[in-house]
């Protein structure tokens, strides 16, 4: 954001002020004549002749949403007048070079450093016949124009007017660029609330974590060898059999009950425990079942004992995530089972053993759920996973700090281009804008919460 001159008199340069005939150098071409005439908002209209080149060509300063409030770049309008066409619309005495009339604008151009090694004759800059066909601009019409573009621009740089013609510039679009401004600071303020919010909520998570490392453990009851029948039934209500459950391992695994299930066309083990995917809290809610016994106590996917279901071997598990007061013996309807079929590859078993999957899972939840021990459980496996948990919010936190950082910036630069925009539309008479100074984000180090 450069540095923002007020206007001379508190004017702008008249529309319609022309300069006399200049001669430029045209390197390789000859000379270029130009004549400038100042218009409306900041534009400057150059007619142009030189040796197989004619016509006129407009240099108008650029006011893009976001940028900065004094233009730093111009484009070229090739053709006459303030006024939108369409693209296939002839503009008034566009210029005919080398026998091409070149129709559009040029790409975005630095007056101060413009030369002919910058492409700015994209396919916004065309050659446009009568009958409304573009092309291409060929490569000997394309250097000339090239040399033509840059010969002005550099001209109109040098202008005793540019700081007024940008001034102008500026004021014509404040009114939009303005809006655009209170809509991005609108934007910018509720995200940064979110943010902070978002960032209590993680500190916060971190001292849950850390008092639940100095909680008491409860008691846990010790593994049962007395057979528990549960009936299981499908999503429809329909008898499936009796699933004869017995408790092998507790909390040998953190939070988990290993069961072995017989009975009902289903046979082998099955791992239930709190869901292994909520960190939204310090103790795990929600419910996972492993088709198996897990062989690591972090990541309870990989299975030995897979169990077997309507004669077919299952592996993976069931995911439910935060909650468990909604499952039932015939919700939720259909559950994950899937057939190995190598160490990263695997797919669906057929419907049939999928539903009678699904209602062994539900039945079997249900039984952990009813366990007077589930919420020592849900706290042994909260205490296993307290340092990974802590280590993930202290990376969320400083990821939130880091972010509200940049939001603050953002929010601080935008308010103060939505000043600058505000002096710009009030009253001439009002006193000269301060010099607009940029502001960058801080630098300085996030430390980690304790």
């Amino acid at each position: 954001m450069g540095d923002f001159a007020p206007p001379k008199e508190g004017k702008d340069l008249p529309a319609n002020s022309s300069d006399a005939y200049t001669e430029l150098p045209l390197r390789g071409f000859g000379a270029l004549t130009v004549r400038a005439t100042v218009l409306e908002h900041g534009r400057t209209r150059y007619v142009i002749r030189a040796p197989h080149a004619k016509g006129t060509v407009v240099v108008i300063p650029e006011t893009p949403y976001g940028g900065p409030v004094t233009p730093r770049t111009v484009r070229v309008q090739f053709g006459d007048g303030i006024d939108n066409v369409g693209w296939y619309t002839h503009r008034v005495d566009e210029p005919v070079i080398r026998n091409v009339r070149v129709h559009g604008f040029s790409d975005s151009i630095t007056p101060r450093t413009v030369s002919r090694r910058d492409y700015f004759l994209s396919s916004h800059a065309v050659g446009l016949r009568d009958n409304g066909v573009t092309r291409r601009i060929p490569d000997g019409a394309r250097a000339l124009t090239e040399a033509i573009v840059v010969a002005v621009v550099r001209a109109w740089n040098r202008r005793s007017d540019r700081a007024d013609l940008l001034l102008a510039a500026a004021r014509h679009a404040a009114s939009q660029n303005l809006a655009y401004e209170q809509r991005k600071i609108e934007k910018l303020q509720s995200e940064l609330c979110t943010v902070r919010s978002d960032r209590a909520a993680a500190r916060r998570r971190i001292n849950q974590v850390s008092g639940l490392v100095r909680r008491r453990q409860l008691p846990v009851q010790q593994a049962s060898s007395e057979t528990v029948q549960l009936p299981f039934v499908d999503r429809d209500g329909t008898p499936m059999g009796v699933l004869n459950v017995r408790e092998t391992k507790v909390n040998t695994l953190p939070g988990r009950v290993v069961y072995s299930v017989e009975g009902g066309r289903v046979r082998g083990t099955f791992t239930v425990g709190p869901d292994i995917y909520d960190r939204s809290q310090p103790i795990p809610r929600g419910i996972y079942i492993s088709y198996g016994r897990p062989t690591d106590s972090y990541w309870f996917r990989d299975c030995d004992q897979e169990p077997v279901v309507n004669g077919v071997q299952l592996s993976g598990g069931w995911s439910h995530g935060g909650r468990s007061g909604d499952i039932t013996l015939t919700s939720p309807s259909s559950l994950p089972a899937q057939i190995r079929l190598g160490p990263t590859r695997s797919t669906s078993a057929p419907y049939a053993t999928m539903r009678r999957a699904s209602a062994a899972l539900r039945a079997l939840a249900l039984h952990y759920l009813a366990r007077p021990d589930q919420e020592a459980l849900r706290i042994a496996a909260g205490k296993h996973s307290a340092a990974s948990s802590r280590a993930a919010a202290r990376e969320e936190l400083n990821r939130l700090r880091q972010r509200e950082a940049t939001l603050t910036s953002a929010l601080r630069r935008h308010r103060t281009c939505e000043r600058q925009y505000r002096d710009l539309l009030a009253p001439r008479s009002v006193q000269p804008l301060a010099p607009v100074v940029e502001l960058r984000p801080r630098r300085d180090g996030l430390r980690s919460a304790a």
